[in-house]
């Protein structure tokens, strides 16, 4: 289709805003995004250093057909351009015990590993997927996988009864804990929540879905990493008439009545027929727009302390992913939700991809990422003084744990905290997932992807609809560009 008269400007470079910069390009909208970072990528960026290459936000990718689906929509070959590698073990669980337990999405090796660490539980973890299957569909039909446009769409009977069966209103982690028995299987197959930034003792059962996407389909790796996904959705919007404009910082509107009629940056105004925002949605409305929203009173998820290190020397037998589960996982959920401290035994998290990927460290050394679920900037940890300290105990523990001698092998390590996703990514409250996903803060009780008086200015990403993750960031773009074509067509 021809470009058209009708312009659109999208803000924010991150998988959302270039996701929906390319739709909007194939669909006729002469199209510009603006960024207020030096490159794109926003909370999936890059760092690159000395040889070593990290993925500085998400690190697993899963629900592939989401983005075949989205590049598709924009006339692009997923597959073609990004390939991808399913990991042979999705990840390995160490416990306080020392024993550990893989995840696999071979259904063998899974049954196997749980039969090692616990006799009896294969049978239990079939019953159990059976129904995270039926989460998972339930949800990709009814409350993710489509545009909800009203409550009453939501709940109406087929939704409601889609909610109850989906186990909506029961508890996840009491669900695993009758399931399997132990509080180390039940946190083994119920702490994937912490991905959205949720307490598994908090969360709906709905959630076990997550652990259908990992076993049922895999988790993925691209090559050349993560941010390929933003590489490839870059030249996807450039090739189809998108104009992407890094460095301009957008810092209001310009309003006619009930219409933006340009989106502003310092002296710079950008007419618009229609504009879309993926910037932070709290952020978008308090910062931007100066106004007052439900929004920056609703909950947030936590954040995350990330670490960024380069190993002077690899280390044989480490899987891609890997994850040091606390002794109690109920009183580290309560550090992080409750108390707004760091964890005084927090869950960590490893990527080590040389061995999925050479390239993305120097040859024998690695690029180890870490990431340790933590209070957002509401909690009472102080990164400004702090940050140092608590790297060091993270690397401790490690190095204690399961890689003997790592401190010895670190040539340098960058960090992020909650205070720098404030400050660098705009994320309120350095609330690295958005806004909760509780059970009132989901399908219409999450903000809508329109404002309700400006009539052509829309919204996507993490905290609009439907939820937060890249593959249902990725929907949401799509999700609300199909609404811009019905509500401002072309």
């Amino acid at each position: 289709m021809g470009i058209s008269g009708k312009r659109a400007v999208v803000v924010g470079a991150g998988i959302a805003g270039l996701t929906a910069a390319a739709r909007l390009a194939k669909e006729g909208y002469a199209t510009t995004l603006l960024e207020k970072g030096a490159d794109a990528g926003g909370r999936a960026g890059r760092l690159e250093r000395e040889g070593f290459r990290f993925d500085l936000g998400p690190t697993l990718l899963f629900m592939p057909d989401v983005f075949r689906a989205a590049f598709a929509a924009c006339g692009a070959d997923f597959d073609r351009e990004v390939p991808l590698a399913r990991l042979p073990v999705n990840y390995r669980l160490h416990f306080a015990d020392g024993r550990t337990l893989e995840l696999s999405p071979v259904l063998s090796d899974t049954l196997a590993s749980l039969e090692s660490f616990a006799p009896g539980s294969g049978r239990s973890l079939l019953r159990y997927l059976a129904g995270s299957a039926r989460a998972y569909e339930l949800a990709r039909e009814h409350f993710v996988g489509r545009r909800i446009k009203s409550a009453w769409q939501f709940l109406s009977p087929r939704s409601i009864g889609a909610l109850v069966a989906s186990g909506a209103f029961r508890s996840l982690r009491a669900t695993a804990a009758r399931a399997f028995g132990t509080s180390e299987l039940a946190a083994a197959l119920s702490f994937q929540t912490m991905y959205l930034g949720m307490s598994p003792f908090a969360s709906p059962e709905l959630y076990r879905l997550l652990l259908f996407t990992e076993m049922g389909e895999g988790i993925f790796y691209p090559q050349g990493g993560m941010y390929a996904l933003v590489s490839a959705l870059e030249r996807v919007a450039r090739a189809r008439g998108a104009l992407l404009q890094y460095g301009i910082e957008v810092d209001g509107v310009v309003r006619k009545g009930d219409t933006v009629v340009g989106v502003r940056a310092g002296d710079v105004t950008y007419p618009c027929d229609v504009a879309l925002f993926t910037a932070d949605l709290p952020h978008a409305f308090e910062t931007i727009l100066g106004e007052k929203h439900r929004s920056t009173s609703m909950r947030l998820t936590p954040s995350a302390l990330l670490l960024y290190v380069a190993l002077d020397k690899r280390y044989c037998g480490l899987r891609h992913h890997e994850f040091l589960m606390p002794a109690d996982l109920r009183e580290t959920c309560r550090d992080i939700f409750e108390r707004g401290i760091f964890p005084r035994d927090p869950a960590i998290y490893l990527a080590a991809p040389s061995g999925t990927d050479p390239g993305c460290a120097p040859d024998g050394k690695e690029a180890l990422y870490v990431l340790v679920p933590v209070p957002n900037l509401r909690g009472s940890i102080a990164w400004e003084t702090e940050t140092e300290a608590l790297a060091a105990e993270v690397l401790e523990r490690i190095e204690r744990r399961l890689l003997s001698g790592l401190r010895g092998r670190v040539r340098w390590f960058e960090t992020r905290t909650p205070r720098d996703f404030a400050r660098t990514l705009n994320l309120y409250g350095g609330a690295a997932f958005g806004l909760s996903h509780d059970l009132l803060q989901i399908g219409p009780f999450r903000p809508d992807t329109r404002h309700p008086r400006l009539r052509n200015l829309y919204f996507a990403g993490a905290s609009t609809r439907p939820a937060t993750g890249l593959p249902l960031v990725t929907m949401s773009a799509m999700q609300t560009v199909e609404r811009i074509c019905e509500e401002v067509p072309a």
